[in-house]
Order: C-alpha cells, then sequence, then structure tokens
C-alpha cells in the first residue's frame, strides 16, 4: 500500500515539474508573440538599428518607453498565465483521466514557444541583417575621404557654430501642400517659413519642404550623430574584443577624425547640450574624445540648479523648454570668451514612443505627438529668433536639423521610409550655393563637409568622409552611384571600416 502511495506521489511530483517547465515555455512564447507584434505595429526598425540599441549602455533609457512596453504586453501575457494555470491545475488534480490531453497541452505548449521563436526571426528582419553583413564591400576604399589628407582652410575669419539637432524631425510632419505627409495639418509652421528663409537643401522641388536620407547606420541618434560630424555610418561590429566596439566603450572610433577633431584644432571651444544622461548610445565618449566637448547633460542641469537634485521628468531626463533656457546661458557665457566656439545641442521631447508633451504644449489637435511636434516646432523658432538678436549672430551660422526618422509609426505610418526625410536649414552661412538645392539626393553624410563650409572653411575636393560638400553643387554619392545602391553597400561588411576606425 506504502509502495503505491510512492508511486502515485512520484508521478504527481513529476506531472507537477513537467507542468511548471511547460508552462515557462508557453508563457515565454506568448511574450515573444505580443512584444513582437507590439514592436511591428509600434516601430519601424531594421534589426541592426534594434541591435546597436539593444548593446548600447542603458544609462538614460527612456522611463516612460520602458513602462509603455511593460504596461502594454504584461496584461496579455498575465492573462495568458492564468488561462494556463487554471487549466494546468484542473488537468494535474485529475490525475490519470485526462493524460492524453495531458500530452496534448504539452506538445501544444512546445510548439507556441518553437512557433515564437521561428515568428521573432522574422518580426525582427533577421535574415536581411545575417544577408547583408556576410557579404563584403570596398566602399571605403573607393569613396571615404579621410579629412587628415586634404586641407581645410579659412579664407579669412571663421564663423561659430551653432548646430540645433532635434529630435526625430521629419518633413513629414508638414502638410502635403507643403511638400510634407500630412493630408490637412502643417505641424511645422514655424520650421516650414525658416527653410524659406534660410538655405534648405532638399529632394523636393523649388517652394517645397524636403531634406536628406538617412541611410543603413544613421537611423538613430547616435549613428546620426557620427554620420553628419564624420562622413561615416555607424558600422562597428557587435562584440569582439576591440575597444571600439559596443561592447565595450572605452575609446570611441580613435581612428576616425571628426567635425570636433578639425575644430578643436582651429581653436574652437566645444561643448554638447542634452537633456538626458550624456551616456546614453556612447554620446558621451563620441564627443569628448573627439574634440574635447565640455559635456551639459542632466546630471549638469541638476548640479548647476537648472532644475532639481532629484528631477527627472518620467522620460529621458529634462525638457526642452529647460533645454533652451539652459542653451542661452551656455551661448552668453561661450560668446563672452575669446576663442572662435562650436555649440550643438540635442533635443528631446519628439522622441518615440508619441513624444513628451510638456507644461508650455498646447492642446491643438487630437494626439499627443501632433501637439509634440507642434511644441518643438514653435520652441525652435523663438529659440533661433532669441539667436538672431543676440550680438555673437554676426559672427555665427545656426543650422537646425533633425537626426533622423522616428522610429515608432506615428504620424507615418502609411509613408514610405524613403520618402521620410530629415530636415535642415542653414542662418547666416558663410557660403552660398554654387549649383541647385532644390531636387537633391543626398544623406546624413553630406552634412559633414557641408557644415565646415557654411562656417567658411574651404574645403580641398568639396568632399569628406562619405559625404559632398552640398554648397559646392557637386553631386553626392547618392546622387552618383544611386541611393539604393549605396544603401545596399553600407549595410554590407567592410574591412577598411573595421581597420582604419576601430
Amino acid at each position: 500500500m506504502s509502495q503505491k502511495k510512492n508511486g502515485a506521489r512520484l508521478r504527481l511530483d513529476r506531472t507537477v515539474l513537467l507542468g511548471i517547465v511547460f508552462g515557462v515555455l508557453f508563457l515565454l512564447g506568448v511574450a515573444a508573440f505580443v512584444i513582437c507584434i507590439w514592436y511591428m505595429n509600434t516601430y519601424d526598425l531594421e534589426f541592426k538599428e534594434l541591435l546597436y540599441t539593444i548593446v548600447s549602455p542603458l544609462k538614460g533609457t527612456g522611463e516612460s518607453t520602458i513602462a509603455l512596453i511593460v504596461s502594454s504586453c504584461l496584461p496579455w501575457v498575465l492573462a495568458a498565465a492564468a488561462v494556463y494555470i487554471a487549466a494546468a491545475v484542473f488537468l494535474i488534480r485529475k490525475k490519470d483521466r485526462f493524460r492524453l490531453l495531458r500530452r496534448i497541452g504539452a506538445a501544444f505548449c512546445a510548439a507556441v514557444f518553437v512557433s515564437s521563436l521561428i515568428f521573432a526571426v522574422y518580426a525582427l528582419r533577421l535574415p536581411g541583417y545575417i544577408e547583408t553583413i556576410s557579404q563584403k564591400t570596398t566602399l571605403y576604399e573607393d569613396y571615404y575621404v579621410d579629412p587628415d589628407t586634404v586641407s581645410i582652410t579659412a579664407d579669412g575669419e571663421t564663423k561659430n557654430l551653432i548646430y540645433i539637432y532635434m529630435e526625430s524631425m521629419e518633413t513629414t510632419y508638414a502638410s502635403e501642400e507643403v511638400g510634407g505627409a500630412q493630408p490637412e495639418n502643417n505641424y511645422l509652421p514655424n520650421l516650414t517659413e525658416m527653410a524659406k528663409e534660410g538655405i534648405s537643401f532638399t529632394d523636393k522641388a523649388e517652394g517645397l519642404l524636403g531634406g536628406f536620407h538617412t541611410p543603413n547606420g544613421t537611423t538613430w541618434t547616435m549613428a546620426a550623430l557620427l554620420a553628419t560630424t564624420s562622413g561615416i555610418p555607424f558600422s562597428f561590429p557587435i562584440g569582439g574584443d576591440g575597444q571600439n566596439y559596443m561592447s565595450k566603450h572605452e575609446y570611441f572610433a580613435p581612428g576616425l577624425t571628426a567635425l570636433g577633431d578639425i575644430l578643436e584644432e582651429k581653436g574652437y571651444t566645444q561643448e554638447f547640450l542634452c537633456g538626458s544622461n550624456a551616456t546614453f548610445g556612447g554620446r558621451r565618449n563620441y564627443f569628448t574624445q573627439h574634440g574635447n566637448y565640455a559635456i551639459f547633460d542632466l546630471y549638469t542641469a541638476r548640479e548647476t540648479g537648472y532644475v532639481a537634485e532629484d528631477y527627472h521628468d518620467g522620460w529621458w531626463g529634462y525638457e526642452d523648454m529647460y533645454l533652451y533656457e539652459i542653451a542661452k546661458d551656455r551661448l552668453t557665457e561661450l560668446a563672452a570668451g575669446d576663442q572662435p566656439f562650436n555649440f550643438t545641442m540635442l533635443t528631446v521631447d519628439t522622441h518615440h514612443v508619441d513624444g513628451n508633451r510638456c507644461d508650455i504644449c498646447k492642446w491643438e489637435y487630437s494626439t499627443r505627438l501632433e501637439n509634440v511636434v507642434s511644441c518643438a516646432d514653435r520652441q525652435v523658432a523663438e529659440f533661433v529668433d532669441w539667436c538672431m538678436e543676440q550680438d555673437f549672430y554676426e559672427d555665427s551660422v545656426i543650422i537646425v536639423s533633425g537626426d533622423h526618422p522616428r522610429m515608432d509609426t506615428r504620424l507615418v505610418s502609411e509613408v514610405d521610409y524613403y520618402d521620410r526625410t530629415i530636415y535642415n536649414c542653414f542662418f547666416n552661412s558663410a557660403a552660398e550655393p554654387e549649383g541647385k538645392t532644390t531636387e537633391r539626393i543626398f544623406t546624413s553624410m553630406d552634412m559633414f563637409p557641408t557644415i565646415l563650409s557654411a562656417m567658411g572653411f574651404l574645403i580641398e575636393g568639396e568632399r569628406l568622409g562619405l559625404g559632398v560638400n552640398m554648397f559646392s553643387g557637386d553631386a553626392t554619392l547618392a546622387e552618383t552611384l544611386g541611393y539604393d545602391y549605396l544603401n545596399g553597400e553600407i549595410a554590407k561588411h567592410s574591412a577598411y571600416y573595421i581597420r582604419e576606425f576601430s
């Protein structure tokens, strides 16, 4: 009798253990399905972009983004857990009466887990990523121009640089009437007018708002900052023992000569301002190691009293309404110095998902992002107007541009990715366009030599990195090679890139 009880208890314990194992597999599968479906409905990202974001230093990650993922996916997982637990308890209590049904359930749980992995592979676009990185390119051997090998000089005084990067600022937020993609409202009325008043290079016909394209390796913030200030995409490998690789981050592209390096050599004082933790994504390392920029970020704002010591907006750090006030003070101090300066700043309120609505945002439209974009448009216009009223403006060039297309699909879900171009506008440029500014096919990498030209520098050959000075009128690589070809080559593995820049 005792042996029968022990045998029954052993079978029960084994059944419970298997129930837990298959339950874990089932819930992992459900979680993978739910997260992938949410990801596909929310974002339009290639696997490379997602991968670099995941392995980047996570300090400074937006809390609201993480909270949104949890709040969107957790209820489904909890519901699946409740159903599974109820079914498992029922089947275990019935002991041998439903043995076949338990086996079917176990097979179903395993199938859910395996199919979720297969679904995730395709949802994250992993096959395309593997295909491209397995191919090799000689793009850099053939076309890269090392800034150290060409003459970069000045014919007279060069200008200070005020560069305003606007997070996820696409021209698609404007109305179709002026060149954007919105059927009714123009959420960028000020930026639209600014493009007419300044110099704006566009892919559209004359009178229409447009901008530059973002090929592979330039479609997230750190990659965009790298591309526009060095003329190369972000194509560093994942892992490995090189100190530049994303797994270590001690040195950021030590073999690269970037805008900051050039301006430091020319005697410029340089500063980078952002409303989050500058460490995120490698920004602090990049700017401090390529130009010795002073960094003013969330922690600096706390230390200097611009925000409370424990302030955090629940988003990325502090809102743009504080950022612009800090920028005014920093510019005033820099202008009082004896050296020319490069002041680069990055806004954050328009970041995915849905943007961050601050206290000065009006509620004029039906969705949060519409109002956030409109507020960002208004704030940057007011800031540029302030700059134009200052004594330092006469000796400064102001560049307003986006960094990359927005990562979620709000406001742009029906727009082809190629048509989601990035805003750019130059005020008080030392250079004038020698060719046409309209119907140009150009990329974020072309901004590198164009920035220097706008400051008054003369560039031997008009090319730096993979970029072409847009003021020169010369054809860009995207125009010479074709955008699709250039984009495809950038995605491939380059031994030159690893050897020279790492």
